[in-house]
């Protein structure tokens, strides 16, 4: 499984790393405890001005996060198989055009790979990923040479990038995956809240779907509704909101797991060494988009 063979190359590349990382911006505060860049983590998560700016924490953010993050995208995917597909079973895409922004180890397409082998979807796929930061490159290389579908990722700025391509051809599925409260702490929301709608979703075509999953808090969570109002000035649109745990948003999941492939002493292994995730917590909205207006 794609999704397995990138986890066991994060382990592989993370298992290289002698005691603590010379480059660890923890390193002031002595040797890292932790010993799988959880220190790390709270520091991106919780304080400004932290981002991913060392390799070995990317391969235990795979480790730690990619089955959850995966998983939650999968759990809202199988909410959508009626957009996808028929009562028949009849794809109702002949290609899916699917971008992501900020899209880090791309959680995002391993769901994609297990929901349309699941739905037995024979199109055409391709996934264009958007992360500026250089840092995810190996891994990056890594997810194009396992997924079975063209992956193109691109480190540079998504509009940039976007408005200067000729003959560009906007996507039917875009997804912000744990994208907008990494924006809350790192930008200007309300900016990127315009620039995303007026440069892409505007664009797309007709009878498209943009993607969010996020944590479940005040933000992001309550900039979806300025998404929501944004879309529908030049959009005829329609939404759904869902929630796994915590804060009641939305519908609601009655179900928590992450969808794991993996034997129980493998599993075991990797909530050991990494602190891997085991359950789901995300809150999420779908905007469906019908027509321009």
């Amino acid at each position: 499984m794609p999704i397995n063979e990138l986890v066991r190359f994060a382990h592989s590349e993370y298992s290289k790393k002698q005691l603590q990382c010379l480059e660890c911006p923890n390193k002031e505060q002595g040797q890292c405890s932790s010993c799988n860049c959880s220190m790390c983590f709270q520091d991106m998560f919780f304080r400004k001005g932290r981002t991913f700016n060392c390799i070995y924490s990317t391969n235990s953010y795979v480790c730690r996060y990619i089955y959850q993050y995966s998983s939650e995208i999968l759990h809202l995917l199988k909410q959508l198989r009626p957009f996808f597909i028929d009562e028949n079973m009849n794809p109702k895409f002949e290609k899916l055009n699917i971008l992501s922004i900020g899209c880090g180890p791309c959680s995002e397409a391993f769901a994609f790979d297990l929901f349309l082998k699941e739905i037995s979807y024979t199109g055409a796929v391709i996934f264009n990923g958007y992360d500026s930061n250089v840092i995810w490159e190996t891994t990056h290389a890594k997810v194009k040479s396992v997924l079975p579908f063209e992956v193109n990722i691109f480190s540079e700025n998504c509009f940039d990038h976007i408005n200067s391509a000729p003959n560009y051809e906007f996507p039917n599925i875009l997804i912000m995956n744990y994208l907008l409260s990494d924006i809350c702490k790192h930008g200007n929301i309300d900016d990127f809240i315009n620039n995303v709608v007026e440069n892409i979703i505007d664009k797309m075509p007709p009878k498209s779907a943009v993607i969010i999953n996020d944590i479940n808090f005040m933000n992001p969570r309550d900039y979806y509704k300025s998404l929501i109002d944004k879309v529908n000035i030049n959009n005829n649109a329609g939404h759904a909101s869902l929630s796994i745990i915590g804060y009641n948003y939305g519908n609601r999941y009655n179900y928590n797991h992450t969808f794991f492939s993996l034997t129980e002493k493998s599993i075991n292994f990797l909530v050991k060494n990494y602190g891997t995730k085991t359950s789901c917590t995300s809150a999420q909205l779908v905007i469906f988009k019908k027509s321009n207006k």
